[in-house]
């Protein structure tokens, strides 16, 4: 006799029965009785579901609880006892279906004329507790298998995968409109629950056989961004809609770092480190923040492409002529990327190039305006809080000039921005061993270029330091402004010199001193020059060269049995893909899968 399945967690699932009397879709009268048993039931189950899944790591203490969240893993994963499945998921899969048909009754009756039935705030409530049960359950699923990423769950079938974003996208795109406002403030919780279920749905680690990103970029994401779309339901409302979007696709980008690089906030924001050792650590975790970003931008690329695209036009204006709604949109979207860009500012700024071309530049400059601030801001409160400690009271104030904004550091107005304060290097020059070198005139360019060649021309094994020196120098002058400074002779003179040093022989040196500033030094020029070889075609073609010729190197320095140098390697070829601009360097695939 076949033993009867233990479910637990079904005690705490609505009465199937009860739901399948309510017909929504009919706009019969429900009764009184019945919407009461029914919402309460499904109330008592998100409860349930909110316990085990309310915790920010994931962590739960209480046994309880854990137990509790072992039950419902077993209904929703299924578990190692095959006489169990059939009847577990048979359950799971008729839940599913309520919550599901709760949810598009709602938004059929809401994008019909018969918005005004009786029971619209009984299936409102309904619809709402649905959103939110799914989104437990996705996030309970993500859980699960973040926590053996590799393994997985063996036999484990998709059931918040593609099928699953088909079937809610049409509600998906109706509820994201409903961001609360003067008339439809009743709404928000429909918003921010399909917010959150789209977000749980983009998680960075879920099982493969429910990757669904593309789906929700295809069916959700675009078609509220895109400028031609049908699907806007107010036209008044789209800026916030785009917002909104902005909103979600930033929290996912900023999430895939999260969880690519642990507690990235502690070595975030481009902190200048002192010693060596910390600055080695904080360069590999900067590499490790940018290709995060970069990944999942790339994900959803065309969603930022739309979203920038609808505030160029309100940025671009002159202030007086652009309405409170642009200006709102605006303001949230600039946000929005800032929270990128304050994790991983190369991955933003190649982005916004790649996709708005010569419009990104304002862009870009609001972005280093305001993180710039924000790093100011944070250095002038550590130093209170210092001299706070030391004295007994605030010290004098470090910056002559202070900047109003909110608690996050961002400008109040981001359309009409407050004189910029002095240029400070970027990120990438953070940990530079000098200071950056300032250049005149090409003649002393040229002198020094030729110079440095010949000292990493010098094999003598004796004399490496001169080598490092000549790396350093090389790294000096593209801080100090060369490729800008003066002009383009000086840019082509540049890249000409240093096509003729010896930099491959520096890859493959034994000292990991010399080949981390040779990583440095092709890293800095990809930067320095990511603009320029746009415009200039035959600039673009001798960079391009030169990449290409140190990419043999640079692969081989990953495979080094060294771990620090290998680590340098791959560091300085994921810096290359961050740093490269809207052109790249396409043939790189070509050479690693040759060397490969």
């Amino acid at each position: 006799m076949m033993a009867q399945p233990s479910i637990h967690a079904s005690n705490h699932i609505l009465s199937f029965q009860e739901l399948g009397q309510v017909d929504s879709s009919s706009h019969a009268e429900v009764p009184k009785q019945l919407k009461e048993r029914t919402t309460d039931s499904l109330r008592r189950t998100e409860a349930s579901l909110s316990e085990i899944t309310g915790s920010d790591d994931g962590n739960i203490n209480d046994d309880g609880n854990v137990k509790l969240k072992n039950e419902w893993a077993e209904f929703l994963n299924g578990s190692s006892a095959k006489h169990d499945d059939d009847e577990r998921n048979n359950l799971r899969d008729e839940f599913l279906s309520l919550v599901l048909q709760h949810i598009q009754d709602y938004h059929d009756i809401m994008a019909s004329s018969q918005s005004h039935s009786d029971d619209i705030c009984f299936l409102q409530s309904l619809a709402e507790l649905s959103l939110q049960c799914l989104s437990r359950l996705v996030q309970l699923r993500n859980e699960t298998f973040d926590k053996n990423p590799t393994k997985g769950i063996p036999g484990l079938a998709p059931i918040f995968g593609e099928e699953f974003v088909e079937e809610i996208a049409a509600p998906m795109k109706f509820f994201l409109q409903l961001e609360p406002n003067i008339v439809e403030a009743d709404l928000m919780e429909l918003s921010l629950g399909a917010s959150e279920l789209i977000l749980n749905l983009m998680h960075p680690h879920r099982p493969r056989n429910e990757a669904c990103v593309p789906s929700i970029r295809d069916d959700i994401l675009i078609p509220l961004t895109s400028p031609e779309s049908s699907h806007i339901r107010v036209v008044e409302s789209r800026g916030r809609t785009v917002a909104m979007i902005a909103e979600l696709a930033s929290k996912s980008v900023v999430m895939a770092v999260e969880h690519t690089v642990p507690n990235y906030a502690g070595s975030a924001g481009g902190a200048v480190i002192n010693t060596s050792a910390f600055a080695v650590e904080d360069e590999e975790l900067a590499m490790k923040r940018e290709t995060a970003a970069l990944s999942r931008m790339q994900d959803v690329r065309d969603v930022f492409q739309n979203v920038g695209k609808v505030i160029l036009v309100p940025f671009l204006k002159e202030r007086g002529n652009f309405d409170a709604l642009e200006e709102e949109t605006t303001r949230r979207v600039l946000h929005a990327f800032l929270a990128i860009f304050d994790i991983a500012p190369f991955a933003m700024e190649s982005q916004l190039e790649t996709l708005l071309d010569d419009h990104a530049a304002p862009i870009i400059d609001y972005l280093k305006m305001n993180c710039r601030e924000r790093r100011l801001e944070q250095e002038e409160k550590k130093q209170q809080n210092s001299n706070s400690r030391n004295h007994g009271e605030t010290g004098h104030e470090i910056f002559e000039t202070s900047y109003e904004g909110d608690e996050f550091g961002n400008s109040p107005d981001p359309l009409h921005q407050p004189p910029a304060p002095p240029v400070q290097l970027p990120p990438i020059y953070q940990t530079i061993p000098k200071p950056p070198a300032m250049i005149t005139s090409i003649r002393q360019l040229e002198s020094t270029l030729d110079s440095i060649t010949a000292n990493l021309e010098n094999q003598d094994p004796e004399l490496w330091d001169e080598r490092l020196a000549a790396l350093v120098d090389v790294e000096c002058l593209l801080a100090g402004g060369v490729s800008s400074t003066l002009g383009v002779e000086a840019r082509h003179l540049f890249i000409e010199k240093i096509r003729k040093m010896p930099m491959t022989d520096q890859f493959q040196d034994l000292r990991s001193q010399i080949t981390n500033q040779a990583c440095r030094v092709i890293v800095a020029l990809s930067y320095e020059y990511r603009e320029y070889v746009r415009e200039d075609g035959s600039l673009g073609v001798a960079v391009q060269h030169f990449v290409d010729c140190c990419t043999p190197s640079i692969l081989k320095l990953c495979c080094s049995g060294t771990r620090l140098m290998a680590t340098q390697g791959m560091n300085c070829m994921l810096c290359l893909a961050a740093v490269g601009g809207s052109t790249g360097y396409p043939r790189t695939v070509s050479n690693f899968c040759d060397d490969i």
